[in-house]
């Protein structure tokens, strides 16, 4: 049987679409790779794990052969949104809006289950 691989998408992938709507076509495959922009990755560096969100993205950083690789990350749309709940919040502290990470991420938004558990 064959393993399966997740498609990869790029900060330019996302920008690429204009309708936040049509996101759901990334979405609703539940799991995915997302190359991170340089801002998107200085970011996830800077932020460290003081939330869920990001703690949740840079534990799921693809290993990489060469320091100089793109970081790619795997997304699990189910666990994004149960981090954003866990954080009350519907997208990701410090990262800028004009990112396609945050556009992502705010378009998965929180599980609300989680939020009213927390």
């Amino acid at each position: 049987m064959p393993k399966f691989t997740p498609k990869t998408y790029t900060h330019q992938d996302l920008a690429a679409i204009e309708e936040t709507y049509e996101l759901e076509s990334i979405t609703e495959q539940c799991r995915f790779f997302y190359q991170l922009s340089d801002d998107e990755a200085g970011w996830l560096d800077w932020i460290g794990d003081r939330y869920s969100i990001a703690t949740y993205l840079r534990d799921n950083l693809q290993p990489e052969d060469d320091p100089n690789d793109p970081k790619v990350v795997d997304i699990d749309v189910m666990e994004i949104a149960r981090c954003l709940g866990e954080d009350s919040v519907d997208r990701a502290p410090c990262l800028s809006e004009e990112t396609q990470l945050q556009r992502l991420i705010w378009f998965i938004g929180p599980d609300e289950d989680w939020c009213d558990n927390v």
